[in-house]
């Protein structure tokens, strides 16, 4: 049975993510086509879902991670990451999310993403949200773009990614610019 909804788009409803969606985020996580537009190099382990489960994840807990579902079935994950050294005094966050590959090319992502930006800029406050991609995922540019966010840097051969060097893209995304954006 899945646990109770916490924040609600049109499609996608966000929940906390519990014990019951360890193998659901175990297995796409570590799926080629999901690992291929992060940067893990690890695989997940038992451990590693751990800090999936809950809806709120790191040393502080001022990170915020759930689970994306349509129709009550996960179909991946959206999270901000406040890990990085100065994002708790900066009111700053970095968003992340995947999306299974069955279900992928639908939208989710990007809905997902809005609907926790949402939640990150009206109640938690932050400032700014940043949002990194590989050159070669156009499929997550085109995810973090659609979102409002401008492109503030490359990382130049940031990554060993399958036999070769990549670029990796630095996106930020201002409060006042998702404020104006939502206006227009």
């Amino acid at each position: 049975m899945p646990g109770p909804v916490f924040l609600e788009g049109d499609r996608v409803t966000l929940r906390p993510a519990d014990r019951d969606d360890a193998d659901f985020l175990r297995r796409n996580s570590n799926d080629p086509r999901v690992r291929a537009g992060r940067t893990d190099v690890y695989p997940t382990g038992e451990d590693d879902v751990d800090l999936y489960l809950g809806g709120t994840m790191g040393r502080n807990d001022q990170s915020v991670g759930l689970l994306a579902c349509v129709d009550e079935r996960p179909v991946g994950y959206v999270l901000v990451n406040r890990e990085h050294m100065g994002d708790t005094e900066y009111d700053r966050g970095e968003l992340a999310y995947w999306v299974a590959p069955d279900e992928q090319g639908h939208g989710y992502a990007t809905e997902a993403s809005r609907v926790l930006l949402e939640h990150c800029f009206d109640r938690l406050g932050l400032h700014k949200v940043i949002a990194r991609a590989f050159e070669s995922n156009r499929g997550s540019q085109r995810v973090i773009e659609k979102l409002g966010f401008t492109r503030e840097g490359t990382f130049r051969d940031e990554a060993f990614l399958g036999g070769e060097w990549e670029d990796y893209y630095r996106y930020g995304l201002l409060e006042s610019e998702w404020r104006n954006g939502r206006e227009s």
